[in-house]
């Protein structure tokens, strides 16, 4: 029997299923080997709901989330509302698109762990063991139950900070189980070069091998290797094992052929416990473009074809048994961009077929998404697109081999809000070469088409080792530095290129990055907002405070109120404080009664500003 394993730190994929492991079991199974899967990353996310593990990020006392910060309120806040996170049954009411859900990946980003050189050795690993990975792996060891007839088990590994608590977890089932073969996969240790891979082996020999680029055919061949008892992991194409002779590499073979793979299998008692799962449904692996000189996705599929897609009727054929057999509506392409040609016959065969589902995807700014198209995916069911724009300067565009430039960029954003395709945009405000002017005109033809946004996503640029910029930086007007502290973007320090780029002086980079990331929180505090802007209230209106989505503390003679929901941050003056005190509890009130108790301008002023603060609900709570 062959164990599958998604380990802790994924917090954007709390309330959903991981497809990796999913995908591996239906490869395995149809060739007559028997799987069990574990979703840790989703039991994470209960255990850091546990009052104990609360009651820390509350007070204030963990690093990197002071008392001040929105993940003490959000631990606050679920220590006070337990019920609306966790059903008594135990079904997750947390997820994708709920502001549950981002409650609780507030929770966990205090804990995320950036692996470099020193955190992935062997004294720093150990360092963390007694954190709450390993209070969280303690509490799992004491009631898991590995079945007695595995020999193997996998642990995919697709993000960064998914890499020290992986290691963690293999110390923990080799105590368990030292008979058990551990395999470490996935995009994390595929952008790992060779002579990272060789310390990393060394120093966890917990781990018997790993698996680089496509897994399915290296875990197979490891796996009928642990079931036979013979173990030569050395012979298997794309793995990394210890030998007698140190540590050697076996380079890759061609993957599969995406459309000869099974339907995936997503275990059934771990999908009961999802209210709302957002499934992710593989469409490609590769990009179709392929050019963009500042993206490493490219790098993670070496020995295959550089793009391998699907084809839209067998892509249609697994949503539509999906439906069947978890009743979910609601699916994220995996894709690094669905092509246009895939996407219009992909929409067709869905208002074809009458399949009543949500998606979303990444998708490139290509001259093909024109508006014909674009109103084809919303009638089919297109929930929203993350768009990789990035910035609408036409030379920097060219110069990092994008598809579009400004024009065919703003031509984009207008088309999908015309044709109603709700848009999530990525912006990188410096990417190499940008100067400071450029930056400021680029954020200027965004911001006059805010209306089309439904929301905004900034990424400070990094250069990563295994792209074409990170391998050449001085063709891109870089220039390489000594190593440098930070957390990177990628949440991958280990594949960072510490660089500077004189385009811009510190302090403008300072500045361009602060008038972005102030953009994306206007946008993106209108979209998390309950609605569109509801007319104020009248004298008689009934209003309430929602103190349910509020956590609420004092701060001297002020009151602190944090909106769980929109990351809205007010602050009662005393004054204010004592005038509202009555209705602090969520009580329903009227302005006529506020002005009876306070005069007509005090309470004027008091309801605008709880209106324009967002701090005021309708008498039922809406």
């Amino acid at each position: 029997m062959i164990g599958l394993v998604f380990p802790p730190l994924v917090e954007s994929n709390f309330g959903s299923f991981y497809p990796s492991t999913a995908v591996l079991a239906g490869f395995l199974e149809q060739r007559g080997l028997t799987t069990f899967q574990l979703d840790l990353n989703e039991e994470f996310a209960e255990f850091l709901l546990l009052p104990a593990e609360l009651a820390p990020i509350a007070e204030g006392r963990v690093p990197g989330a002071p008392y001040e910060s929105y993940a003490a309120s959000a631990a606050r806040w679920a220590l006070r509302e337990p019920g609306r996170l966790i059903t008594d049954e135990g079904v997750h009411l947390f997820g994708a698109g709920r502001h549950t859900g981002r409650i609780v990946e507030a929770l966990a980003v205090p804990f995320r762990i950036d692996p470099d050189a020193t955190t992935l050795r062997r004294p720093a690993v150990e360092a963390v063991a007694d954190g709450i990975f390993g209070r969280f792996y303690e509490r799992w060891a004491a009631t898991a139950t590995l079945p007695e007839e595995t020999r193997l088990i996998g642990i995919s590994v697709p993000m960064g900070p998914q890499l020290v608590p992986a290691l963690l977890l293999a110390v923990r089932l080799k105590a368990l189980r030292p008979d058990v073969r551990l395999v470490l996969g996935g995009p994390a240790l595929s952008l790992m070069s060779l002579p990272e891979l060789e310390t990393l082996l060394t120093d966890h020999p917990e781990i018997d091998a790993v698996v680089r680029f496509d897994g399915e055919f290296p875990l197979l061949s490891l796996a009928r290797q642990a079931e036979s008892g013979r173990w030569e992991p050395e012979r298997t194409p794309g793995v990394s094992c210890r030998t007698l002779d140190g540590v050697r590499t076996t380079d890759p073979a061609p993957g599969p052929n995406l459309n000869s793979l099974p339907l995936p299998l997503f275990p059934a008692d771990a999908m009961a416990r999802l209210s709302d799962p957002v499934l992710g449904v593989t469409q490609a692996r590769g990009c179709y473009w392929g050019k963009c000189d500042y993206c490493d996705f490219v790098e993670l599929y070496d020995g295959s074809p550089a793009f391998r897609g699907r084809r839209p009727d067998s892509f249609v054929d697994e949503l539509e048994h999906l439906v069947r057999a978890h009743g979910t509506r609601r699916f994220s392409f995996v894709t690094e961009s669905i092509p246009p040609a895939f996407a219009r016959r992909m929409c067709a065969l869905l208002l074809e077929r009458r399949l009543d589902i949500t998606w979303s995807s990444f998708v490139m700014v290509d001259r093909r998404f024109d508006r014909e198209l674009l109103e084809l995916m919303a009638s089919a069911g297109c929930e929203f697109l993350v768009v990789g724009m990035e910035t609408t300067v036409t030379r920097v565009l060219e110069l990092v081999h994008k598809s579009a430039d400004r024009e065919e960029n703003l031509r984009f954003l207008a088309d999908a809000h015309a044709a109603g395709v709700h848009l999530v945009v990525n912006l990188i405000p410096d990417l190499p070469s940008t100067t400071y002017e450029e930056a400021m005109q680029a954020l200027q033809d965004v911001q006059e088409l805010e209306h089309c946004l439904q929301s905004v996503s900034v990424f400070p640029f990094e250069a990563t080792r295994s792209s074409r910029v990170g391998q050449e930086p001085e063709a891109f007007g870089l220039v390489v530095t000594a190593p440098q502290e930070g957390a990177w973007q990628s949440q991958y320090a280990l594949n960072h290129l510490p660089n500077t780029d004189p385009a811009m002086t510190p302090e403008q980079r300072a500045e361009v990055h602060r008038r972005y990331f102030a953009f994306a929180d206007r946008v993106n505090g209108t979209a998390d907002a309950d609605g569109p802007g509801t007319p104020a209230p009248g004298p008689d209106d009934g209003v309430r405070i929602p103190v349910e989505d509020l956590d609420v503390y004092p701060d001297g003679e002020r009151l602190r109120c944090v909106n769980l929901r929109t990351k809205e941050r007010v602050t009662l003056p005393p004054a204010a404080r004592v005038r509202l005190a009555r209705v602090l509890d969520g009580r329903t009130f009227t302005p006529r009664e506020l002005a009876a108790e306070h005069g007509e301008r005090v309470a004027g002023t008091l309801v605008a500003n709880l209106y324009r603060s967002g701090l005021l609900a309708g008498a039922s709570g809406e």
